[in-house]
């Protein structure tokens, strides 16, 4: 409570209105919500306690003056709400009858005295007293009177409603309408009753003589101003008001010499004159008080007569109330009578509760009396017209939030159709819940790097975790991310992420660079990305990310969101919004295809599709805007509305456009917008809005324009370091003012150090103006290239403006216009280091055009004058263009090279470089094949002739194997060779062991033995070598003899050779060993680590050199998309090192017994994403571990496999020879040893084959072996127990190299031939060696299936008891396996014994 004020009791209310006997009324000394309600007569209300707050003063209205006015208006609400109740049950009334209803003694007002607000007393609820009915009243208005403010653009929407409480029951109606008053006469009657409510109980009629039908005069009002101009049907007439002497001159102009107002208007000299004269009535109610009150108005009422009432803004109440008494008075003169007159008393009272309800936008009045033009209030944060659209924005948010799983929402619309607002407008919503939001817009020109947009969302989604986190939250985050990411990755690109480390030996923090995505490896950053999202959003941090304008965006950004949202491996919670122009994104456009690509990852993605505003909508914009009632600006919204189809944006310009044409201007006589329909009907404007904002420009002066072209060329925005380098040119030297000019204008917003234009229609509209666009991008560009290039040297741009954006003005005139040959030779060397960065960025279409640009600017003399930069331009033209798609070019650009070449240094990475194109590209295997064999023999190396490679394979073989085992050179300190011819060679080995892997499987142990051979003569150390030696080692990996051991050594020594710095290379040699070689030798359980530490290696380091299609988008779709890696092995086929870690890691999480219903998860995503990515071989591969799942599960009533019979699997060697290993796994477990014996026939050839693998023909000979044992039991062939030997002695052969991996099973083959052979005694004791040996080793699936064997070699040698127990340990292997169907099985079994 205020403590200057006093508690206002009864006694104290009675004192202040002059009556110490107030009586109090049906609520009198009763406490509602703890404050005192008294009732006081209206008249007494309104005549004392209402006139003393109320300052006269015009647009000077203190919070007391708004709250009185308010309560006014309240009881005016009330009242109207009770004449309708009374008037509508249609019972005779006379007109007397009505008067008195009207009159103020025929009510009493009800306060609620608050003794905690300043402003005193709220009404509760009005009594009329005869009939007697109630008015209550439920309001805030109290809370939010405190919060009006007259300067604001807007104000607290407040909540007001009246209902009519009474018992009373009307008498007899009649269905005569004869007998009733006319709706107009009421809403007239009831004018007169709120113009005297608002005067203090008096309604004053001025010049009295046409008062209804009396002739009384009203002393000292004839120096009143009074406003007796004829009402056209139009709004109010249009004045332009400047200055004060521009007002007077207005309304001097408003009467004309026969006007009877001339002589009351010509004293006026500035607004606040437009009150009572001060020296003939110092009191603006005083003269009001000698005519009475409406309901004293004696005899009939003549319609063509009206009341000439003071108009109450010209008292000091607000223009709005006192256009609504006026449309009340006017409506029963037809001479008066305006198309605003009202019709019903349903339209006054829905016109006072708009007042009521938003009093700061549409009751006080919100301009000032400036000295220049006045502006719209315009508040572009509004949302019109979009609640279902928000509705779902919000359910979406709530649901990602709720699930913890990313959705998108892409919405879709015209320039100008508000989807910018609409994502707006959840933002409260958004962060009231929790979330982080993250916003950024794509631009036209693509001046900043790849990635640059999403990469900044990314950091300023860090920037705000650090503003909302403790430092103990804070310490943990940063300890994840650099445990569980490449934090120097991270920290490069996402500078914000060294702020999170709240230590002091926190690194310094660089600013976010325009350069953030340059020289990066697009795959391993997005590996990166999704592990740091994985982190840094979740349930409780919900993330959403706004991009806008994705029309625009490359592709690798969308397809590092798309990377972020399909994540199945992390917990992500990210909601994505992107917001794109329909019109700009025709049929194949990338972000249908980016929308198709969440879909097939199973990411819901919601579309929204915006039109243009409905005309109520915009009706209530322009409401708004003019802040007037929606009624009294339907007919110009309707206008609007039919001009500019309901574009929000086109909506404010076209209004603007009247603006400035005077056809719309604000009176400062009404304090109000005015308008004339028929003149804005018969005007010739555009409807275009673009055509329209490009006529406003052209009026501006030159200078003006030019500021605008020149920020256009640079797209929605223009930094700061920009516009002062183009300052210091002549020719631009006025640039930063005029772009001042172009903010004051209304074109323009200035933020931080970034010129913006308000609207991308608005930028359009400015570069229309440009004629020869071509010419003025070039004259920018050099502009700008003259005073960096005198102040800094071309490498230190960066520092002040990116080379890029130089070169995207300058390139507009390559190469025509540039004639200088110097200037010429300058600009190429800057496009070919920015191709050079593009590339290395993973940004292919920039690094192709810059150096398509370079390459163009190349003399014709070039291969005389510029050799070595001409092989530099024509190789990096091809490495560009090659990724892109421009196959031909490419090839073409490598053949210049070698036709033009002038020795093997210079041309071998054009003939490599060939081969790959050849061999990735065009699957031109045999070309690529040749290709490869001829660079070798141009190296020097004998290579013999196809035919005859065969012949020279075992003597080949032995001189490797030699040479390895004698060599000292890799146990050395390597030191790598610098020597281009031994690099050229190793890496023609490198790409020709990989081409003859896929097209010539048995020559290629020649080729390896060959590579090693050449790697060891010469001692070559680089990255090549580790791979060379790892490929040697597995070929003697290849069967169980001693050679094997050799081959683990050399294995291993090669993981020793390893640059950590060639990530892909790691990857590699990972998948070769831990894929052919450490299965033999150590634990199963860390080669399947191994398998996934490469797995998440080749993701990082990608694989620069993706093919796409002309015109294609997603990089064969799979370029991007996490899961998978891209790196210098790419196989036909979509199988990559990548690809082959994941499948070698499925194939040995069976074999170590991982649970299967984890596995059939996991495989059922890896699958989906395959399938969408195109990769057959890797989603054939994936189906098949998946039927095996499946059958070991339970989930298929058969473990036969319809694989078998697809064309593609039988097709590939490999891939049948996997399936039938899985199928024999299955039918082992599942007891069908027929079926293993079929499949073992498929087998037998492979066996034989150069390039089968030791551990297949391990786990071949175990199933057999199984499968034999279990047929003898049933049919004895004493030749089976042969094979049975056999597959003994190979399983004891790996038992030497591994007996963790392999104990358990020979034990188990011993076990299985001592039962069949009836040894008891050894049969029991190989089962328990074999069952503690499968639980040593963790093979969960082989403990289970010793067990299970054992109790039944036990339950046919009546050893119930053990058996039973034998029979119970192995249900709870399988139970923990997850297999259902082996677990049932059991039961069954337990419950015969």
């Amino acid at each position: 409570m205020n403590p200057k004020q006093p508690r206002l009791t009864n006694d104290l209310l009675a004192t202040a209105l002059g009556n110490s006997s107030v009586e109090t009324g049906w609520n009198a000394g009763q406490e509602d919500n703890n404050n005192q309600v008294v009732s006081i007569p209206l008249r007494q209300w309104n005549g004392d306690a209402g006139r003393k707050s109320l300052n006269p003063e015009p647009l000077s209205f203190t919070q007391n003056d708004q709250a009185s006015l308010i309560r006014k208006l309240t009881v005016a609400y009330a009242v109207a709400k009770v004449l309708k109740h009374i008037l509508g049950s249609r019972q005779t009334i006379d007109e007397d009858e009505i008067k008195r209803l009207c009159s103020t003694d025929n009510f009493t007002v009800n306060m609620s005295v608050d003794e905690f607000s300043d402003l005193g007393w709220e009404v509760k609820s009005v009594d009329m007293i005869s009939p007697e009915l109630t008015v209550r009243i439920s309001s805030n208005w109290i809370t939010s009177c405190a919060l009006f403010d007259l300067s604001a653009d807007g104000a607290t929407s407040r909540n007001v409603e009246a209902t009519v409480m009474s018992s009373w029951s009307p008498g007899t109606t009649h269905d005569s309408l004869e007998a009733r008053f006319d709706d107009r006469t009421v809403c007239y009657l009831f004018g007169q009753f709120l113009h005297s409510l608002m005067c203090g109980g008096s309604s004053q009629s001025v010049a009295a003589k046409g008062h209804l039908n009396g002739d009384s005069e009203c002393d000292g009002v004839s120096n009143c101003t009074i406003d007796r101009t004829p009402s056209k049907k139009i709004c109010f007439l249009s004045l332009q008001e400047k200055s004060p002497d521009h007002i007077d001159q207005a309304l001097l102009k408003e009467n004309d010499e026969h006007s009877p107002q001339k002589k009351l208007s010509s004293g006026y000299r500035d607004i606040k004159s437009l009150t009572c004269s001060p020296s003939l009535c110092s009191n603006p109610f005083s003269c009001l008080s000698k005519v009475g009150s409406v309901n004293s108005t004696p005899g009939n009422i003549d319609k063509s007569i009206v009341t000439n009432l003071i108009p109450l803004r010209e008292i000091g109440y607000p223009s709005a109330l006192s256009q609504l008494v006026t449309n009340l008075l006017n409506c029963v003169s037809e001479f008066c009578r305006s198309d605003d007159s009202y019709r019903c008393l349903d339209e006054v009272i829905h016109d006072i509760h708009f007042l009521l309800q938003e009093p700061g936008r549409f009751l006080f009045d919100r301009y000032q009396m400036p000295s220049g033009a006045l502006r719209l209030a315009v508040d572009r944060g509004q949302l019109y017209g979009r609640k279902e659209e928000s509705a779902v924005l919000t359910g979406t948010f709530c649901r990602v939030a709720l699930t913890g799983h990313s959705e998108a929402v892409c919405v879709s619309g015209f320039s100008g159709c508000g989807k910018t607002r609409l994502v707006q407008s959840v933002f409260e919503s958004v962060d009231a819940a929790g979330g982080y939001i993250v916003v950024r817009k794509f631009d036209e020109t693509k001046n900043q790097s790849p990635l640059f947009v999403v990469l900044s969302a990314l950091n300023d989604l860090c920037g705000l975790i650090v503003e909302k986190h403790s430092h103990e939250e804070l310490r943990d985050l940063y300890d994840n991310i650099k445990d569980g990411t490449n934090l120097a990755l991270l920290s490069r690109v996402l500078p914000n992420i060294i702020r999170m480390n709240t230590s002091d030996a926190a690194l310094h923090i660089r600013p976010f660079s325009h350069r953030v995505g340059s020289g990066l490896n697009f795959h391993m950053l997005v590996f990166a990305v999704m592990r740091l999202m994985r982190i840094i959003s979740g349930q409780s941090r919900p993330v959403m990310i706004f991009l806008d304008d994705l029309q625009w965006a490359d592709t690798a950004s969308l397809d590092l969101v798309h990377a972020i949202l399909s994540d199945a491996k992390g917990s992500n919670c990210v909601l994505f919004v992107g917001s794109y122009r329909d019109q700009d994104v025709k049929q194949g456009h990338f972000v249908f295809e980016f929308i198709r690509g969440l879909s097939a990852y199973e990411v819901p993605c919601t579309e929204l599709q915006l039109d243009g505003l409905a005309e109520e909508d915009v009706n209530q914009m322009l409401s708004d805007m003019l802040s007037v009632i929606p009624r009294l600006c339907k007919s110009l919204s309707s206008l609007v509305f039919y001009k500019t189809r309901g574009s929000p944006f086109f909506v404010v310009e076209f209004l603007h456009s009247l603006i400035d044409r005077g056809i719309v201007s604000y009176s400062l006589r009404e304090r109000r917008w005015c308008w004339d329909i028929d003149q804005i009907g018969q005007e010739d404007i555009t409807d275009n809005v673009l055509q329209m904002i490009h006529d406003k420009m052209s009026f501006l002066g030159d200078d003006d324009q030019t500021a605008l072209e020149v920020a256009s060329c640079f797209g929605i925005e223009i930094n700061e370091s920009v516009v002062r380098s183009l300052s210091e040119t002549q020719l631009y030297s006025d640039l930063p003012f005029n772009l001042d000019k172009a903010v004051e204008n209304g074109f323009m917003e200035h933020e931080g150090s970034t010129y913006r234009f308000i609207h991308d229609k608005v930028r359009e509209a400015a570069y229309s103006l440009i004629d020869a666009k071509d010419e003025y991008h070039h004259d920018i560009g050099m502009a700008l290239y003259s005073t960096l290039a005198s102040q800094n040297e071309a490498q230190d741009w960066n520092d002040t403006i990116p080379t890029s954006t130089v070169l995207a003005q300058i390139n507009h005139g390559v190469p025509s216009l540039l004639t200088c040959e110097e200037t010429r030779s300058c600009i190429a060397e800057l496009n070919y280091m920015e191709s050079v960065n593009a590339l290395e960025s993973s940004d292919f279409t920039s690094a192709y055009l810059y150096i398509k640009a370079a390459v163009s600017l190349l003399p014709e003399d070039t291969w005389t004058n510029k050799y070595d930069r001409s092989i530099e331009y024509f190789l990096q033209f091809a490495k560009s263009a090659y990724p892109c798609g421009y196959i031909d070019e490419a090839k073409d650009s490598l053949n210049t090279i070698i036709e033009n070449g002038r020795g093997l240094k210079e041309t071998w990475p054009s003939y490599f470089l060939l081969t790959k194109v050849l061999f990735l590209a065009c699957k031109e295997l045999s070309q690529a094949f040749e290709t490869c064999r001829k660079l070798l023999s141009m190296l020097g190396e004998d290579i013999p002739a196809v035919d005859m490679v065969t012949n020279h394979l075992s003597s080949q073989m032995t001189k490797a194997q030699m040479l390895l085992k004698d060599s000292a050179f890799l146990n050395g300190k390597q030191v790598h060779t610098d020597d281009w011819r031994n690099v050229a060679a190793m890496q023609a080995y490198d790409l020709l062991a990989t081409i003859t892997f896929m097209s010539h499987p048995n020559e290629n142990c020649y080729y390896v033995c060959r590579w090693a051979e050449y790697t060891l003569v010469n001692k070559v150390s680089c990255r090549y070598t580790p791979k060379c030696i790892v490929s040697l080692a597995s070929i003697l990996c290849r069967d169980l003899s001693l050679d094997a051991r050799i081959g683990y050594k050399f294995g291993k020594q090669a993981l020793v050779l390893l640059d950590d710095s060639y990530v892909e290379d790691v990857a590699e040699v990972f998948l070769t060993f831990y894929g052919f070689i450490g299965v033999l030798f150590e634990p199963l359980q860390a080669c399947l680590d191994m398998h996934r530490c490469g797995y998440e290696m080749a993701m990082q380091c990608g694989e620069n050199y993706m093919i796409r299609g002309r015109f294609a988008v997603m990089w064969l779709k799979v370029s991007t998309y996490f899961f998978h890696s891209f790196d210098s092995l790419l196989i036909p086929g979509n199988l990559t090192v990548g690809a082959f870690h994941k499948i070698f890691f499925y194939s040995q999480s069976l074999k170590t017994g991982k649970n299967l219903i984890d596995l059939k998860t996991e495989i059922e995503t890896e699958l989906s994403l395959a399938t969408h990515r195109s990769q057959s071989l890797l989603a054939m591969r994936l189906r098949c571990f998946g039927e095996t799942i499946l059958a070991l599960i339970g989930d298929e009533s058969t473990c036969h496999s319809t694989l078998l019979n697809d064309k593609e699997l039988t097709s590939t060697p490999s891939l049948m020879e996997a399936q039938c290993l899985n199928e024999m796994m299955s039918s082992t477990y599942l007891g069908n040893p027929e079926r293993v014996h079929v499949l073992s026939k498929h087998l037998e050839s492979s066996q034989k084959r150069i390039d089968s693998v030791a551990h297949r023909s391990i786990y071949i000979a175990f199933y057999c072996g199984l499968s034999v044992a279990a047929t003898y039991r049933t049919k004895p062939v004493p030749q089976q127990l042969t094979k049975l030997d056999d597959s003994v002695s190979i399983l004891a052969k790996a038992a030497r190299f591994s007996e963790w991996n392999f104990k358990n099973k020979v034990a188990l083959l011993k076990a299985e031939l001592a039962s069949v052979e009836c040894d008891d005694y050894e049969a029991e004791s190989q089962y328990d060696v074999s069952i503690a040996a499968a639980r040593s080793s963790k093979f969960i699936q082989e403990e289970a299936l010793a067990c299970e064997l054992a109790a039944k070699h036990c339950k046919s040698h009546d050893k119930e008891a053990k058996a039973l127990n034998l029979f119970r340990e192995a249900l709870r292997c399988y139970q923990e396996w997850g297999s259902k169907v082996k677990a049932s099985q059991i039961v069954l079994e337990i419950e015969s014994l």
